[in-house]
């Protein structure tokens, strides 16, 4: 199945090896005609008909390769093809098959199920090149922009470890998890790199209480298996499965649930290491400036090595979705779902490049049996059809519209019942593109008040396409007010647009990014909104301080903490100046 990793467009159209899935079948065949006709129109309209004789033997080819892997996943040789000579019978029985049989549900002659994956996409422990010290490493974060080379790469099995590590170093240190985080804030030059993800394990859970207790390297999607027997969910998370707690507290996340927000309102108490090896106890009542310093506080304060979160119940939710102009937008979610209590999910997909449309879906608690036969997200081995689409959408002609008016429709046509935790379990593995070499996918994310929505979704569509921005997606979310975190993002009701684009890995392309978001930003500051510091920083401190202005206190407490600067990573270097404090 390695072949789907690297090649996944020539795996889906032009080879016969493997497996594809009923729905998989029925995308890609959507894809091969609706292309097919895109370009026959165009060749028939520039230059004539001759000129698309071309494309039949593409069409015939991808047709029979796709069609060929959809015959494997019921254990059938693909020279069944073949029964398509048989009259009215043959026809009959190969359209059965292909498009409306179920493959089989274990491994068969062809291949693994397409559905199959031994665990959450990770990244490596560190990368080892030619010409570095002994010890040294490479840490990257997932776009494979941020390369640093650090001293020593320290996993940590207890805390105890860890404490004793920084009571005998002296030196800078940077902290890691899943270093999904996309602008640095996971490494520092020449730092003793703590990668927390050796400190994994469950320490206290109390059904009745609906509490949990973990290590800080412990990831959500192994936290989901723990509580999942028990018909209890995680209150807050990401979308994504992958993260480690830790780093999702150090960045104060949020999900797509409604009533909800950040992360830290669903964060009891918290034990943090600090420079000197020291181990404390924060709460919202217990040493509250660390507990509000240190979440969201981007590992500057101290390392976080256990937490205490709240669960709730794992209740069926049902997908229901509208599409509607983009200017109604704002009413109609004031009207059906903030003040819905049975919405558990919400998000808006903003179309580009018009950004005119928006979906708006939302999962809503019901009593009826879920349409899937496992509680959690099953793992794939690999995402060929995703990969396609991200591909699709960004590189070929009539792309966006095809995804608006062809894809999206088709998907939503069903209405699937999931659990709470099977909604909150995808894998990143799926917006993994074969090659991050020269180009690579990137978020951002903006959040600005409710009663902006219009004014920031004018700015931000106008900046995009005078920038030309290869923008994917932007996934509309909202948040309540943080409670008091020091890098608060939501310091009232927001609206969070997360936006997925792809840009070139040149550093005249990083530049290009550069200008366009400093002025995204200044659109959300003006609006007495903010951007999230997880992503790359082009942000100048200026335009920091105005979206955070309680950084100052943060940063104090670094100073009391903290005194030698011996946290590191990219986001404390740039916007960090313990000399500027003292002065």
């Amino acid at each position: 199945m390695r072949l789907k990793h690297t090649l996944p467009l020539s795996f889906l159209l032009f080879t016969t090896r493997g497996r594809l899935q009923r729905s998989s079948y029925w995308i890609v065949s959507l894809f091969i005609f609706s292309t097919f006709y895109v370009l026959y129109t165009l060749l028939i309209e520039s230059i004539g008909d001759q000129s698309t004789y071309f494309l039949y033997p593409l069409l015939l080819g991808s047709l029979t390769t796709t069609a060929m892997k959809r015959l494997h996943d019921s254990n059938c040789s693909g020279y069944w093809l073949l029964a398509v000579l048989i009259p009215v019978l043959g026809p009959i029985w190969l359209i059965y098959q292909l498009g409306f049989k179920k493959g089989d549900r274990q491994k068969n002659r062809f291949g693994t199920v397409p559905d199959e994956a031994a665990d959450y996409f990770k990244n490596d422990l560190g990368q080892l090149r030619p010409g570095l010290k002994t010890g040294e490493r490479i840490i990257n974060d997932v776009t494979q922009l941020n390369p640093v080379v650090v001293a020593e790469v320290f996993r940590p099995t207890s805390v105890e470890d860890l404490r004793e590590r920084l009571r005998i170093t002296t030196g800078p240190v940077s902290v890691g998890g899943g270093r999904f985080s996309m602008g640095g804030q996971t490494a520092s030059p020449q730092s003793l790199h703590i990668d927390m993800r050796g400190l994994n394990q469950v320490l206290d859970f109390s059904k009745e209480n609906r509490t949990i207790k973990v290590q800080a390297g412990i990831r959500w999607c192994d936290i989901q298996r723990y509580v999942d027997p028990h018909d209890l969910s995680i209150k807050i998370m990401q979308t994504y499965a992958n993260f480690t707690v830790g780093g999702s507290l150090s960045v104060n996340v949020h999900g797509r649930y409604m009533g909800l927000g950040p992360l830290i309102l669903a964060v009891r108490a918290v034990e943090i290491v600090l420079a000197d090896g020291s181990f404390v106890r924060a709460s919202r009542t217990e040493n509250p400036e660390i507990f509000f310093g240190v979440i969201g506080g981007y590992n500057g304060l101290g390392i976080i090595a256990t937490a205490e979160l709240d669960l709730v119940d794992n209740v069926a939710v049902r997908r229901k979705d509208q599409k509607m102009a983009r200017s109604d937008y704002y009413s109609w979610f004031q009207t059906h779902v903030r003040s819905n209590p049975d919405a558990v999910f919400h998000n808006g997909d903003l179309y580009p490049p018009a950004y005119r449309n928006i979906r708006a879906v939302t999962w809503l608690k019901t009593t009826e049996q879920p349409t899937v036969k496992t509680r959690l997200m099953p793992l794939r081995e690999s995402y060929p059809l995703e990969r396609y689409f991200l591909w699709a959408f960004t590189e070929t002609f009539f792309g966006n519209w095809r995804r608006e008016y062809l894809i999206d429709p088709l998907i939503y046509l069903r209405k699937p019942i999931h659990w709470r935790n099977y909604e909150a379990g995808y894998d990143v593995a799926e917006l993994e593109p074969r090659s991050r070499t020269k180009r690579t996918y990137v978020l951002q994310e903006y959040f600005v008040p409710v009663r902006q929505f219009d004014a920031f979704t004018e700015r931000m569509a106008e900046i995009f396409n005078r920038f030309g921005v290869n923008v994917i997606n932007v996934s509309i979310r909202h948040a309540h007010a943080d409670p008091g975190s020091y890098l608060a993002w939501a310091r009232g009701e927001v609206f969070a647009f997360v936006v997925y684009y792809k840009q070139r890995t040149s550093e005249t392309a990083r530049q290009e990014v550069g200008t366009w978001t400093r002025e995204l930003i200044d659109a959300a500051v003006s609006l007495d909104g903010a951007y999230y510091l997880p992503y790359q920083a082009h942000a100048t401190p200026a335009q920091f301080h105005r979206a955070y202005p309680d950084a100052k206190k943060l940063f104090a407490l670094k100073k009391t903490l903290d005194p030698d600067f011996r946290f590191h990573n990219l986001f404390w270097n740039t916007y960090y100046q313990p000399k500027s404090l003292e002065s």
